[in-house]
């Protein structure tokens, strides 16, 4: 038989919309990879029908909202890999507080899959300590951030976007009085 034969075959197959059953972790894989497009379409009610019922998912919804207000667009975007017992996806993006101080970050989102649902989530920045100055500053420049908008973040706060804003606004400001200092 021809070589092109199979090739036909197989785009038919393709075309065709047949599904073949998924190893389980190519399933986890499946389920991460479609987890890390939703946190980015801000869908919060898609993004809530990934998560286990039982999962506490306070922390990873407040992101979202906390992202999608500081403008996060995807730069780099890596496949999920299966790490021990999680799945780990890391994401490069830009957004608000980058651009205001000169850099990137990648989101590492750390995901824990049982039976076909996300049953645990944890996520980490590479944010460079620029960043953690800037947290500093507000303390004690802009207090009034923390016991406003982003009063709670990430532990029960309700404004996530208008925390995130107030902390890009707060980042502007803070890279021009270092301006100004030197």
């Amino acid at each position: 038989m021809r070589p092109d034969f199979f090739k036909k075959i197989l785009t038919a197959v393709l075309l065709s919309g047949l599904q073949f059953p998924l190893k389980a972790d190519d399933q986890a894989l499946n389920l991460a990879e479609n987890f890390i497009t939703t946190f980015y379409s801000w869908d919060l009610n898609l993004l809530e029908t990934l998560i286990a019922e039982d999962t506490d998912s306070l922390a990873i919804t407040y992101y979202q909202g906390w992202a999608e207000g500081a403008n996060y667009a995807i730069k780099i975007r890596r496949p999920c890999e299966r790490d021990s017992n999680e799945i780990s996806c890391a994401i490069t993006v830009t957004d608000d507080f980058g651009r205001a101080m000169g850099y990137t970050a990648t989101d590492t989102f750390r995901l824990t899959i049982r039976d076909g649902q996300i049953s645990g989530v944890t996520f980490s920045a590479d944010d460079p300590p620029v960043f953690q100055e800037l947290q500093e500053w507000i303390m004690t420049e802009r207090p009034e951030v923390f016991t406003g908008p982003c009063l709670d973040m990430f532990a029960g706060g309700t404004s996530p976007h208008a925390c995130s804003a107030a902390v890009a606004k707060s980042a502007v400001e803070f890279m021009a009085a270092r301006e100004t200092a030197q």
